[in-house]
């Protein structure tokens, strides 16, 4: 049988491949706005910009808003290139066709190839949703961006290589992350070729880095914590540099940096140098995610109110909602209970199955939950972890999940709400693979799977969600199969 490397690397390129160029431009996650932030950054901008409209009354995202009391006086964004801008708008129109019965027409990309993405020609556009993303969270795509501005290169095949590499990135990086874990190799793999990742790896979001970051870090901390004598300095200080780049990704990521410090913490020493150790090993991922927190949180505008109808429009007061929390802390397990019973707090069918615009059923992700999980606890493969690690792991991702749903109820929650609004499933998916060290091996003698066994399921269910994916996505955006779908992207670009 193949191995779990070599399956993860020819999986996650396949889908590379084909869903940079399948999925229509504009349809990943936000990716406009991502995109938007990227440009911003390639220009060497490290911070948004926020203007205010009774200064600036003439700016389109001034002029040109939905009405309703609730909407901000101001805007965050940037100033992008107007081919950009143009491109996008040309895409939006093609996918508000699409919706109202049409299919999307690849064709718009031929008659977009001509427009550049260099020039003077700019306009301000506001990102509020992704303003504050840190550039991390952009590596691969700010650097295509700049390339392209130097070239005055066609927007089109700009964006199309901005996701290549992107998607080159992010499978480098969980492939490594397979081959680093030192046991668990397939359910490693099963974990990190969710459909949920196998469509975000390659578009223009930040969930490309976030999901390979995070895979890299804990299978970095694993390996260490496998060979049971003292972190290298050397080791140690490259756990700290991943801890570094998590903790620029957005909150509650940075809670990773614990996990892996859970994981590592028995091979750190003991009394005082361990704990120098452990500060070397979490201290600058904690303090540069505080800090860009801080320091981000000025351009802070509500994106709901700044982008949504009047219907959903809602009063957002960050600084008001966590005075309502502090006095109201008793009612936060009513606030998340209320959430979970009406299906608002972890949306299972995200976690596994966001797909652009066209999410997987709910039904797949049980199934594919469900085939995790029993794998990962009827694994005999190597010791089982120590109850102290299962009992942080919990801890942090009760953390994680806590951190996350207040964080919406802050920056998307109207001041007082009884219920949680806004959570998506994607948010939980780059910690799926802590369910792996935290369930390895509970079955104990009562459910034994061997490992060859475990090889099989895990490449039937990363293979068979790959091609559901695949298919998925065609149908939905293209009425077609697969196979029908490529030659048609193929002849409007070539």
């Amino acid at each position: 049988m193949p191995g779990p490397v070599l399956w993860t690397a020819a999986i996650s390129a396949l889908s590379v491949l084909y869903m940079a160029f399948v999925l229509p431009l504009g349809n990943g996650q936000d990716e406009a706005q991502h995109i938007f932030r990227a440009y911003q950054l390639s220009l060497g901008q490290l911070f948004p910009q926020l203007i205010r409209c009774a200064s600036h009354p003439n700016s389109l995202p001034c002029r040109v808003h939905y009405p309703g009391r609730f909407v901000p006086a101001q805007r965050v964004g940037g100033r992008i290139s107007a081919g950009l801008y143009e491109a996008f708008q040309a895409l939006h129109r093609v996918m508000n066709a699409a919706h109202g019965g049409a299919h999307f027409n690849p064709r718009v990309y031929a008659r977009l190839l001509s427009v550049t993405i260099g020039g003077p020609a700019t306009i301000f556009e506001h990102f509020e949703n992704t303003a504050l993303y840190s550039p991390a969270n952009y590596l691969p795509q700010t650097l295509v961006l700049w390339l392209g501005r130097q070239l005055s290169a066609s927007v089109v095949w700009t964006l199309f290589a901005a996701r290549l590499l992107t998607g080159i990135v992010w499978a480098a990086l969980i492939t490594a992350s397979v081959a680093l874990v030192p046991r668990w190799k397939w359910l490693f793999s099963l974990a990190l070729l969710v459909p949920t990742a196998l469509a975000a790896g390659s578009t223009l979001s930040a969930d490309s880095m976030t999901l390979g970051l995070t895979a890299v870090t804990i299978a970095y901390a694993l390996r260490l914590a496998d060979r049971g004598t003292p972190v290298p300095n050397a080791a140690l200080a490259r756990l700290g540099a991943l801890g570094l780049l998590v903790g620029l990704l957005k909150a509650p990521l940075p809670l990773i940096v614990l996990a892996a410090l859970a994981i590592v913490l028995p091979v750190l020493g003991t009394g005082a140098p361990r704990r120098a150790r452990a500060a070397v090993a979490v201290l600058p991922g904690l303090l540069v995610a505080a800090w860009w927190t801080i320091a981000s949180s000025a351009y802070f505008v509500p994106y709901r109110n700044a982008a949504y109808r009047r219907a959903e429009q809602v009063h957002i007061n960050p600084g008001a909602q966590a005075h309502h929390l502090l006095t109201h802390f008793y009612d936060i397990p009513a606030l998340l209970w209320r959430t979970a019973v009406n299906g608002h707090l972890l949306r299972l069918d995200g976690v596994v199955g966001t797909i652009g615009g066209a999410p997987l059923p709910e039904w797949c992700a049980l199934l594919w939950l469900a085939v995790l999980v029993a794998l990962a606890v009827g694994s005999r493969e190597g010791r089982k972890p120590a109850r102290r690690l299962r009992a942080w792991l919990a801890v942090v991702l009760a953390a994680y999940l806590l951190a996350a749903a207040l964080a919406i109820y802050l920056t998307w929650t109207a001041v007082g709400a009884a219920q949680i609004q806004g959570m998506q499933g994607r948010y939980f998916t780059p910690v799926l693979v802590l369910l792996v060290p935290l369930l390895a091996g509970l079955g104990g003698a009562r459910l034994r799977i061997g490992e060859r066994a475990v090889a099989r399921t895990a490449m039937l269910v990363s293979g068979v969600y790959a091609i559901v994916l695949f298919a998925h996505t065609a149908e939905f955006y293209y009425r077609q199969a697969p196979w029908q779908v490529v030659p048609r992207v193929v002849s409007a670009l070539f």
